[in-house]
């Protein structure tokens, strides 16, 4: 068994929080419905896959409702293939192609006060400035902690109390106007 000490937790208490308030203004934690990119990708936007067209490895594109990401490099073929949904592949001329979920749609911002929190011992205590509210509706499944120049701090997925997930909430059903809460955020798991 292992375990870090009280000083590296508290040392990586405060690198956290320097790393959000990297930046003059202040840092949030975004909420996204979708599915979760590979971390830090930006994904907006994520252009239509077209036919005939030349990819890099990583690169991203849509199909219907869905976002896919080419695990190799190549060039599509002629004709649109059939898009799987189910988290699968599929051959696209010599591309492959990884079902990601549903195209990414971000719920809303819990904005942190500046500075983002406190630390006590090695407990790192963030505060939202304010009362969130969602500015669309959708299910939370994946988040980010970004400093105030959109820098990414930290990435994980979303799950009801007691899950254990990087960000815990009372609901992940998120409606557009409501209150947008956060209840627990798991760092390091």
């Amino acid at each position: 068994m292992h375990q870090p000490s009280d000083a590296l937790l508290a040392a990586r208490s405060a690198a956290t929080l320097n790393l959000i308030d990297a930046d003059a203004n202040p840092g949030g934690l975004q909420i996204w419905s979708g599915g979760e990119p590979d971390l830090g990708r930006d994904i907006y936007p994520i252009p239509a896959h077209a036919t005939g067209t030349a990819y890099s490895e990583g690169d991203y594109v849509t199909a219907g409702l869905h976002y896919y990401r080419a695990e190799n490099s190549g060039t599509s073929a002629g004709a649109t293939p059939t898009w799987p949904t189910d988290g699968g592949t599929v051959t696209d001329n010599d591309i492959t192609w990884q079902d990601m979920g549903e195209i990414p749609a971000l719920l809303g911002i819990l904005s942190f006060t500046q500075p983002a929190g406190t630390i006590s011992g090695h407990t790192l205590s963030l505060t939202i400035a304010g009362t969130p509210t969602a500015s669309q509706s959708g299910t939370a499944t994946w988040a980010r902690i970004v400093n105030g120049a959109d820098g990414l701090v930290y990435q994980g997925d979303c799950g009801t109390v007691g899950s254990g997930a990087f960000v815990e909430m009372g609901t992940l059903n998120v409606v557009e106007g409501g209150e947008l809460r956060a209840e627990t955020l798991n760092i390091w798991g």
